[in-house]
């Protein structure tokens, strides 16, 4: 079923590029429902198990917080409510930067390791579900073009900010 007839849409959509842009949005809505769904068990939001996972994986096991918006794309405001959350809870805590008073690095507790683990496994069985069916090749290809899309948001974002 095309995205069109999906949605229900009473004339066809006008562009390849613009069913296309329709297709990323609509598809990250879904992703984000089923992602919903599965943490609505666990008192976590998707977001709040990004900054664990990251944490888990972080060279250091800790990242400062402007370090964990770049690589979650969260902004600054939206950040420190995920990690206030997570420090409530007891998964986080925040401590002084060695070497800069302004800056807090954000390690995971022992309890937030506890509960990352127990839900880390069926993430990646859900990531499975949601991709199942593509071949690998298919994947990879995807990935390069939503890289160039990216690219070009990107580049958009850049030479708005430069005009005004």
């Amino acid at each position: 079923m095309g995205l069109a007839e999906e949605l229900g849409l009473d004339k066809p959509i006008q562009t390849v590029e613009h069913e296309s842009l329709l297709n990323i949005i609509y598809t990250g809505t879904m992703i984000s429902r089923a992602s919903f769904r599965y943490f609505q068990g666990s008192g976590l939001t998707d977001a709040q198990f990004n900054v664990l996972i990251q944490l888990k994986y972080a060279a250091e096991r800790s990242l400062s917080q402007s370090a964990l918006g770049r690589r979650l794309v969260v902004n600054k405001a939206d950040m420190t409510g995920i990690i206030d959350r997570l420090e409530k809870t007891g998964l986080v805590v925040r401590r002084p930067h060695p070497g800069d008073r302004r800056v807090h690095m954000v390690a995971m507790t022992d309890r937030g390791e506890e509960v990352v683990d127990s839900l880390e496994p069926g993430y990646f069985e859900g990531v499975q579900t949601l991709m199942a069916g593509i071949p690998k090749k298919d994947l990879r290809n995807l990935n390069k073009v939503l890289e160039m899309v990216r690219r070009n948001v990107a580049r958009v974002l850049t030479s708005k900010r430069t005009a005004q």
